[in-house]
């Protein structure tokens, strides 16, 4: 068992008062607990909230380098760097792939290290904390697994994709069974328990075990969103919502023409009438997230609707899933009637409606590499790219030297 001496000399947790859907959590004592004094009953809420603010925190800074990846931004950087990754002409010796990767980390190691020390204490198995814990390490995992070619948890050796999604699955299962135990009666029971189902579901379908992924997806009320709550703190604008505050009041961020193109209300930009950072590009920003509180959706009813449709076509060939979300979306974008069409057509249309409805919520990537033929938006390898050369063949961000050297458990070539 790791002491939580060992643990705590490794995190720092950070409190703050969060007010989620529903279910109002007030954290106090702001800052670093002791290990001599830590009460793994006591604190516990003070160490999943603060391990579930990584996760909050981490979300919006890998969903921009993801939409850089993907396609959702063009990076209108000075940095040759930046228009390196934009261009996905990159290698683990890139300087712009360690941001993305930093990004992500804290989020699953202050859950992760959360886990050894609440998972081991009596009452684990009924305790929301840990469920909180649980449900939060499998969305960053998960995360992990969508945009990196490879993963790895706590410095340990380097996984595979499909080894990254299978450990965001234990986790998710095990936040399940928790918040099942704890019962319909607790609303953060409820919270937790259609969060992980989605996010179960949505690891199952990027590996294309349809059954599982339709099945879990539709235990998933329509109507949940799990919301990541952020602040204006001009304090500490850590808190904030970093999309917003790159996306809108910064001036290397730029929304493509092929979103601006849609006239859809989901993807919503201002135009500014300025070039961007590099001279280059016109300035359109994004006016998605409005203010620095603006929350991020982190999962919802809506992908898990997704879900089961995708992978009730895929998986048995079942278009009626797909079309009625469809017509119920192309409403919502102010879109005439899909007149329906193959299998495959009509996949490349739900694929269009997800890249409306999820716009900068870090999904698009994991999309595209599922369903490369059928998702759009996404420059095509050998094309011309946006400001220099062309695109290049990487459809996932490599682990950068800076962990391939410097953890142990690496090989070393």
């Amino acid at each position: 068992m790791m002491t939580t001496a060992r643990v705590w000399r490794r995190v720092l947790v950070g409190a703050m008062a969060l007010n989620i859907a529903g279910c109002d959590m007030n954290v106090t004592d702001p800052g670093i607990i002791d290990a001599a004094t830590f009460d793994p009953s006591g604190d516990a809420t003070t160490v999943s909230m603060s391990a579930q603010t990584r996760l909050w925190t981490a979300f919006g800074g890998l969903a921009i380098w993801s939409a850089y990846f993907s396609g959702e931004f063009w990076t209108g950087a000075a940095r040759s760097e930046t228009t390196d990754f934009g261009r996905r002409d990159v290698t683990s010796a890139s300087l712009d792939v360690s941001p993305s990767w930093n990004a992500i980390q804290p989020a699953i190691a202050a859950n992760e290290l959360a886990i050894q020390v609440l998972a081991e204490a009596p009452g684990a198995a009924t305790d929301i904390n840990v469920a909180r814990v649980y449900m939060n390490s499998g969305l960053a995992i998960q995360l992990m697994g969508e945009t990196f070619c490879e993963g790895v948890i706590l410095a340990g050796p380097p996984l595979t994709v499909e080894q990254v999604l299978d450990s965001a699955i234990v986790r998710f299962q095990k936040a399940v069974a928790i918040a099942t135990a704890i019962g319909s009666g607790n609303a953060e029971a409820v919270r937790i328990l259609n969060s992980s189902n989605t996010g179960l579901a949505r690891a199952y379908l990027q590996k294309k075990d349809y059954g599982n992924a339709a099945s879990t997806a539709a235990l998933v009320s329509p109507t949940f969103v799990y919301n990541a709550v952020r602040i204006d703190d001009a304090a500490n604008r850590g808190l904030g919502n970093n999309l917003y505050s790159s996306g809108t009041l910064g001036n290397s961020v730029v929304v493509p023409p092929a979103y601006r193109d849609m006239g859809d209300p989901r993807v919503p930009f201002t135009v500014t009438g300025l070039k961007a950072q590099d001279g280059i590009l016109d300035l359109f920003r994004q006016a998605k997230y409005t203010s620095y509180a603006s929350p991020f959706r982190i999962v919802s009813g809506l992908e898990a609707t997704y879900i089961v449709a995708e992978a009730r076509l895929l998986g048995n060939g079942d278009q009626t899933p797909a079309l009625t979300l469809i017509a119920a979306r192309r409403a919502a974008g102010n879109q005439p009637a899909f007149g329906g069409g193959t299998s495959a057509q009509v996949l490349a249309e739900l694929m269009d409606q997800r890249a409306r409805d999820f716009w900068l919520e870090a999904k698009h990537l994991g999309d595209w590499r599922r369903n490369p033929q059928a998702t759009p938006y996404v420059g095509a390898a050998g094309t011309t790219h946006y400001k220099s050369g062309v695109y290049g063949n990487a459809t996932c961000v490599p682990i950068p030297d800076s962990e391939r050297n410097s953890n142990p458990n690496f090989p070393k070539s």
